[in-house]
Parts: C-alpha cells; sequence; structure tokens
C-alpha cells in the first residue's frame, strides 16, 4: 500500500507541475527540473526496494 501511495502521489505532483509548465507556460528553471527529476528518483527508489510482508 505504500508503494502504491508514494507512486501516485509522486506522479500526480510531477505531472502537475508539467502540466503547469506547459499549459499555463511556468517558467522551468533549474530548481523545478531538479525536483520533478528527484520525485522521479524518489518513486523509482521505492519500486526498487520490492514488496516485504
Amino acid at each position: 500500500m505504500s508503494i502504491a501511495y508514494a507512486i501516485w502521489a509522486g506522479v500526480g505532483t510531477a505531472l502537475t507541475a508539467v502540466i503547469g509548465i506547459l499549459y499555463w507556460k511556468e517558467q522551468l528553471n533549474l530548481y523545478n527540473g531538479l525536483g520533478i527529476v528527484l520525485i522521479i528518483i524518489g518513486v523509482a527508489l521505492l519500486n526498487l526496494k520490492g514488496t516485504t510482508h
């Protein structure tokens, strides 16, 4: 459950940022780009851990 929540939270946050950049023409700078990349890396790391019971 925690991995699924992390994935949806990360994807939702990253997509919201990307939509803001594309639709509302918000400026993409180093910090915004780095934040989106770190979200994606965090979700990938959670998935690499796998499921443990």
